[in-house]
């Protein structure tokens, strides 16, 4: 006969039994759930850092394009150190790297991550980010045109996402300073048609959130929806309106518009006052002065200025040092800005646009910019600065000068700070 006693004893190793498969499968159940976080981490970590790298060529092509040797590995560089601060940002490290479909210039660049997982384990994730067709293009122009919301204008791509050259001025300008503070800005939207607001609203239709079609501001190509995590936001709320940017409403932290608008008057106006030139500006090429910096992003007062510094508007200059027409284009820069015949104002002119554009990017101001026109980019980068050069400071002070607070980048309206007294003292 069994006591009762011995029954308890009995049962005990099976009730433990019982509850190490219990402890085991939660174990397992957390261990795998915390694997798919991983995984979601990664993919997410691969997609942002090939975001990053993209971008990062495409602002890195018109340097490397200056020298035609070893391109490639140059870009893979720049793409590489891109993608692994993204990555390493959110935690996440590249294993791989590659431009693809272009030669030398790629098309498209592809990042493999990997991501910690529980038990030791690693978790990897593969994106591809495309670069825009026009990325060979040096200046990195516009590419397309707005249809079907109120702005009607050029586009330019930032992170895959179509706005008009002022806002993409400003974006970059903005990019660069966060960059400085260890931060990476990204777009997830900007300029939206109507007909895919309709879509968006059809799927979402709750007015606080979704504007309806033909009322949202993002059809004037005025508004970023930007990644807002791992501190860009307490960045941006101290920071944005320097660059024109504000939060629209309080209840979107992603959401910022840029206030001078698109150029022509009200936010996403796409007309454009050719008699807003000062009066030096010779009439035959106001329409296209004004046509080429619009497109470029920058101020038109500030690309008629370079134009009279460096030919007085005389389409058939020749310095002593080769420089060629209107625009002032030693051959070499000339071939890099897409210009096959210096000589021709319809093409000069939008590429001294395009190359003043890119200076202003790659440095991060317009005294910088300018200096580059004049002393090449390597002389900027080498000082530090504008370089030592009288020619170049007094060049730089002249075209200042000559434009005015009209030089900030996306024409009137913009708080730029053009230049700093230490900027032109020796």
């Amino acid at each position: 006969m069994v006591r009762m006693a011995d029954q308890r004893g009995q049962a005990i190793p099976l009730v433990l039994g019982v509850v190490a498969v219990l402890v085991a499968g939660i174990a397992g159940t957390a261990v795998l759930g915390a694997t798919r976080v991983a995984a979601g981490g990664a993919r997410l970590a691969a997609d942002l850092a090939a975001l990053s790298a993209g971008r990062a060529l495409l602002d890195g092509i018109p340097r490397a394009m200056l020298d035609p040797w070893d391109i490639r590995r140059r870009l893979t560089s720049i793409a590489d150190a891109a993608a692994g601060r993204s990555a390493a940002a959110s935690g996440s490290q590249v294993i791989s790297l590659r431009l693809l479909e272009g030669d030398p210039v790629p098309t498209q660049v592809e990042v493999r991550v990997r991501r910690a997982a529980p038990m030791g384990l690693w978790v990897t994730a593969t994106a591809r980010a495309g670069l825009s067709a026009t990325a060979a293009a040096p200046a990195g122009g516009p590419v397309g045109w707005a249809t079907g919301g109120g702005y009607s204008g050029p586009l330019m791509y930032r992170d895959g996402k179509p706005m008009c050259p002022a806002v993409a001025a400003a974006f970059d300008q903005m990019d660069r300073a966060a960059h400085g503070a260890g931060l990476d800005l990204m777009v997830v939207s900007a300029f939206r048609s109507d007909a895919e607001q309709a879509v968006l609203f059809a799927r979402h239709p709750d007015p606080k959130w979704v504007a309806p079609p033909g009322r949202s501001r993002h059809r004037n190509s005025t508004e970023l929806d930007l990644d807002v995590s791992g501190g860009v936001y307490p960045w941006l709320v101290r920071n944005g309106n320097a660059f024109g940017f504000v939060q629209r409403y309080s209840w979107e932290s992603w959401h910022w518009g840029f206030t001078p608008g698109c150029g022509g008057g009200q936010p996403g106006a796409t007309s454009v006052a050719v008699t807003a030139l000062p009066s030096w500006v010779p009439a035959r090429y106001r329409a296209l002065i004004t046509s080429s910096a619009r497109a470029a992003g920058v101020a038109p007062v500030l690309l008629a200025a370079l134009l009279k510094a460096e030919s007085d508007f005389n389409t058939h200059a020749v310095s002593g040092a080769g420089a060629q027409g209107i625009a002032q284009f030693m051959p070499g820069t000339a071939a890099g800005m897409g210009v096959r015949d210096p000589f021709d104002p319809a093409q000069a002119i939008p590429g001294a646009a395009r190359l003043i554009a890119s200076g202003i990017r790659e440095f991060g101001s317009v005294p910088l910019a300018l200096a580059a026109y004049n002393a090449g980019g390597g002389a900027v980068r080498r000082y530090g600065g504008i370089p030592p050069y009288p020619e170049t400071r007094a060049y730089v002070a002249r075209i200042i000068a000559l434009a005015g607070q009209g030089a900030a980048l996306g024409g009137a309206g913009q708080a730029v700070v053009l230049v700093r007294a230490g900027d032109l003292l020796a």
